[in-house]
């Protein structure tokens, strides 16, 4: 575990004045009551670390993350970070030839979302010196079918519980500065430019030698293709239509002497995901970004969609990586005149495949065209937000 990262005093002193007066208004360290606040305490730290990062050039961040189909199970494995010091596993449920091992790409993505907003309202606190005594963030997305073979995360809403002495006016302003400065929010609430993917193809034998155990191929073949083709609607085989996805929710809590974000996916908290925050901003270095996180997701998403692809079309793979791309921009420092923003996402796949080239090719043309994450970037999408005030009660069981 890494120290924190406190501002030196160095950079305190030289600070503008502007800097030294919103330093002067950083929140009290004591609650309405008189007691303690760890989360206050940990928002003065975050104030100063963002007064010295203000004074200082900030450059953009590269993000990268590589994506592996799991040989025999078909599970994904995220590798974030250039040296992927940070693993998460994706998976489907055994309904769809999954073991249910790690959280799929939708449910990843709603609490990427709620982590995102749950930093942005405390960065946001931070720079305002608005005290906040808890807060958790309840992202809900209701999935909209765009096609019959399109559907993805859509009608995104999200519940903040403010626990705060803060007058109305401000929170409202606390909200408006999120919504204005989140790159998440923009991420996935404006159109992206995104590349097609591109593709390192790699042609390996048709027969398999007998003595290597069972890979790729044979998740495909075996398990993954008999569980796509009962989910395909065919005209007069008296299927219904596909029914619609089912709401989607995660909830992100902010731990108050840390900072750090826990996540816990779907209603009944079953997985959870760890965010920490960047080296300059805090971080310990526990966990990823959750931008990092985020544009990682979208590449679990798309792995996914290859294979249920190739199992749809019978394209045997016998291997499956996939990496993304792309650059933040700054979220602070001396140049700084705009929010952070992501820019130049791009994807390169590397496939070992029987396959031809040709059937690759119209293998990739399809992925793109039914990839819900890819799709959703691409696209623009509405977000609703609201504060409630009061630290968050878990649900009557």
């Amino acid at each position: 575990m890494s120290a924190v990262r406190y501002a030196s005093p160095a950079n305190v002193i030289g600070a503008t004045a502007l800097s030294a007066l919103l330093f002067l208004a950083a929140p009290s360290a004591f609650s309405a009551d008189g007691t303690a606040s760890p989360l206050r305490d940990y928002l003065t730290a975050k104030h100063a670390a963002i007064q010295a990062q203000s004074t200082q050039p900030g450059v953009p961040t590269a993000i990268h993350a590589k994506v592996t189909a799991e040989s025999r199970s078909g599970v994904r494995r995220l590798r974030i970070g250039p040296t992927g010091e940070y693993q998460y596993i994706s998976d489907s449920g055994r309904n769809y030839a999954g073991y249910n091992l790690g959280a799929g790409s939708w449910d990843s993505l709603v609490g990427t979302l709620a982590s995102a907003v749950a930093d942005e309202y405390v960065v946001q606190a931070a720079v305002q010196g608005l005290p906040l005594d808890g807060l958790d963030v309840v992202f809900t997305s209701i999935p909209e079918r765009k096609s019959e073979t399109l559907a993805y995360p859509n009608n995104l809403s999200y519940v903040a519980y403010i626990d705060s002495p803060a007058t109305e006016a401000q929170l409202q302003a606390l909200k408006r500065a999120v919504h204005e400065n989140s790159s998440a929010i923009d991420l996935v609430t404006q159109p992206h430019q995104v590349s097609h993917a591109e593709v390192d193809y790699i042609q390996s034998p048709a027969t398999r030698d007998p003595k290597q155990p069972p890979g790729l191929r044979d998740f495909i073949t075996e398990e993954k293709r008999p569980a796509v083709l009962a989910r395909q609607v065919k005209p007069g085989d008296g299927k219904k239509k596909p029914s619609e996805p089912e709401t989607l929710v995660a909830r992100a809590h902010v731990e108050p002497r840390t900072g750090l974000r826990r996540v816990f996916l779907g209603k009944d908290g079953y997985h959870q995901q760890l965010h920490d925050s960047a080296p300059g901003l805090l971080g310990y270095g526990l966990a990823p970004t959750v931008e990092e996180h985020l544009l990682g997701v979208t590449g679990t998403c798309l792995t996914h969609i290859f294979e249920v692809q190739a199992a749809s079309r019978n394209v045997l793979l016998d291997s499956l990586q996939l990496t993304v791309d792309g650059q933040l921009s700054p979220r602070f420092g001396s140049n700084v005149t705009s929010p952070a923003r992501f820019s130049d996402i791009h994807y390169k796949v590397r496939i070992e495949s029987p396959a031809s080239a040709q059937e690759i090719d119209a293998l990739r043309q399809s992925v793109e065209a039914t990839c819900p994450l890819y799709n959703l970037v691409k696209d623009e999408q509405k977000l609703e937000g609201r504060i409630v005030r009061g630290a968050y009660a878990e649900p009557a069981q």
